[in-house]
């Protein structure tokens, strides 16, 4: 695999690149943001997430191209069986189960605000297993903007994140595959038990479909 950075620098391009982080006992989709050769993450001070970082410095980013993962994730904590610890260096990490590509960083609070930390990703572990390359997916990526959509939505419930949501999902039904589609309903109802009867009547025509 060559040096540790190496992969590392490889894997993650200029911009946002989506992943599921995860950190003691928690996951959730996240974006790591490359720039300038330096990776860092912007995270809600409120969440799991920005606690355990804060706690712990520790980080692993899950490469994984599972729909329903990046929905579940979303909207509730793995049990602990999702789990896999181990001893990385001087820290027990908590990986996800099943995902085969993944990266441990140290992580750092570099400055924050009231409501979000700043933080700094310098990789100490790299489990990358050979694939073949994997096209852009445009259900997958239309599943993604959705689930980011929805996680806005639920705590606002602005009717323009609901008009994009919607407008994903019809694209989920029109350009993805069976995992696709099975995690847009599941996005769907993950949505009506936060907002009541947002996504009633797509869910009755996606079951219908």
């Amino acid at each position: 695999m060559g040096s540790l950075t190496d992969p590392v620098d490889q894997i993650f391009t200029e911009g946002i690149n989506e992943v599921i982080v995860s950190t003691c006992d928690n996951a959730a989709p996240m974006g790591i943001i490359k720039k300038n050769d330096h990776l860092s993450m912007i995270v809600f001070r409120s969440s799991h997430t920005a606690r355990n970082i804060i706690r712990d410095g520790w980080v692993v980013a899950h490469i994984s191209h599972d729909p329903v993962l990046f929905v579940k994730t979303a909207f509730e904590d793995p049990d602990g069986d999702s789990f896999i610890k181990e001893r990385i260096g001087d820290v027990t990490i908590h990986r996800l189960r099943g995902v085969q590509n993944w990266i441990v960083f140290a992580a750092s609070v570099e400055h924050s605000t009231a409501e979000k930390i700043f933080v700094h990703l310098e990789p100490i572990h790299a489990h990358i297993v050979p694939a073949l390359p994997v096209p852009v997916h445009r259900g997958l990526n239309n599943i993604i903007e959705a689930t980011v959509h929805a996680t806005r939505f639920v705590l606002t419930t602005d009717p323009e994140l609901a008009a994009l949501i919607r407008h994903h999902g019809d694209l989920v039904m029109r350009c993805g595959g069976e995992p696709e589609k099975r995690a847009i309903r599941l996005l769907y109802s993950y949505v009506n038990t936060c907002v009541p009867g947002t996504f009633s009547e797509k869910i009755r025509q996606e079951i219908a479909s």
